[in-house]
């Protein structure tokens, strides 16, 4: 088994108080979760998942929150859309570091999703690229890799069925 570490976001219907779910949600599998309730009518949960895979992981936690609420929506999936100082974070770089391998080759470097202040791009198509670079010091945690394409995954599905 390999653990995942991962974040879901979901909207409650009628803006409903997600301290309500607290218990239901621990009683329907989510006890290895770190749940947030800041923003009324949202529920945030970071998950310390195990399991085979990572596909495994997140459709799991996702299916025991909606046992847990039903009518609860997924907003989104992370890791999945970054900007430069996350990326600079997620892979312990120092955000000049990052922004000079970005800079190194940009023929090959990921569009982004959002060019703005900040720009983003999904985490799997940059990590993807680093690891073509084949520089030692890109080295990227496998679980990590595997779940960015999970959650890409899982973000892109969402939106095209909201359509």
């Amino acid at each position: 088994m390999k653990e995942f570490n991962f974040e879901l976001i979901f909207k409650l219907v009628d803006n409903q108080d997600s301290n309500e779910y607290l218990d239901v949600l621990f009683e329907n599998g989510c006890d290895d979760a770190t749940i947030s309730t800041g923003q009324l009518g949202m529920v945030s949960l970071s998950f310390t998942r195990e399991a085979i895979n990572a596909s495994e992981a997140v459709e799991s936690a996702i299916n025991d929150v909606k046992k847990a609420i039903p009518s609860a929506k997924l907003v989104e999936a992370t890791p999945d859309i970054v900007s430069i100082s996350e990326i600079s974070s997620i892979l312990g770089h120092s955000r000049q570091y990052t922004r000079k391998l970005f800079n190194s080759d940009t023929s090959s470097l990921p569009a982004p999703i959002h060019i703005g202040n900040p720009s983003i791009w999904h985490l799997s198509e940059v990590l993807d690229w680093l690891k073509s670079l084949g520089k030692q010091e890109n080295k990227i945690n496998e679980n990590l890799f595997e779940l960015s394409h999970i959650t890409r995954q899982i973000n892109i599905k969402r939106q095209v069925e909201a359509y």
